[in-house]
């Protein structure tokens, strides 16, 4: 296991840290070569096959992803995909490490200007919502059950611990402000992310139910067009609420 664990941590490396979503495909460097012999330079391939691994899970899910089906699609031979991904799950592992840098990066743009923590968490949510529903494939796969165990992948372990950095930063800065509020930085950390990640999740769902159930007559569908349309103002009365709460603790 730990030379599978040291193949997989080069992986996402030799990748950049842009935009994760499925329909970017990074164009390939063409040497000249017939398809299947050579017709990449080293860099591109990683970066190519996460791109193609991505459409093949939106559309069939990952029990069906298979390394020697994106070489074909990619144009390269069989085992070349096995240099930069030893394992379909290296490859899974590498494009949730992408996914979790791609939202450390989107989120900790956030900056709090003066006092104003309530517009700085609501922003950082509306981040992390965005990240998600433009990133959907990547999302699930980020915070599902294909990878059970992250601190197989050092890289993965860390890139996760990284991006909930700058909602810590702001918990904290929060509760040095409120000092008589009988709160944990872990509670907190945890009621905010349960509230953004649950808005999150059901606008990913809601984009795809909407699609097939046009009958916005029903209530659960009324539900979900409401908070697509608000979702800032969704946002800002749950975050205005947990605020509230240490106001009233510090009179």
């Amino acid at each position: 296991m730990k030379s599978l664990n040291r193949a997989c941590e080069c992986a996402p490396a030799a990748l950049s840290e842009g935009n994760l979503s499925q329909n970017s495909r990074p164009e390939a460097a063409q040497t000249g070569g017939a398809k299947g012999e050579g017709a990449y330079h080293h860099g591109d391939l990683p970066a190519t096959l996460m791109a193609l691994a991505l459409e093949h899970i939106a559309l069939a899910g990952t029990e069906k992803l298979s390394l020697r089906a994106l070489a074909r699609e990619a144009g390269v031979s069989a085992t070349a995909p096995y240099k930069h991904f030893p394992t379909k799950r290296c490859l899974l592992a590498a494009l949730a490490t992408q996914g979790f840098r791609s939202l450390g990066a989107a989120t900790s743009r956030v900056q709090v200007a003066g006092n104003a923590l309530e517009d700085a968490f609501v922003e950082m949510g509306l981040a992390y919502i965005r990240f998600a529903t433009e990133n959907p494939t990547a999302y699930q796969i980020m915070f599902g059950t294909v990878i059970e165990d992250f601190s197989e992948y050092p890289e993965l372990s860390e890139a996760a611990e990284q991006s909930f950095s700058p909602l810590r930063h702001l918990i904290d800065l929060a509760l040095a402000r409120r000092p008589g509020w009988d709160m944990t930085p872990e509670l907190l950390g945890g009621m905010i992310w349960s509230t953004v990640h649950g808005m999150a999740s059901l606008l990913i769902f809601a984009a795809s139910r909407l699609d097939m159930d046009k009958a916005l007559s029903r209530r659960p569908n009324q539900a979900m067009a409401a908070l697509i349309q608000e979702q800032e103002r969704a946002l800002r009365i749950q975050m205005r609420g947990l605020l509230m709460q240490s106001e009233a603790a510090g009179d």
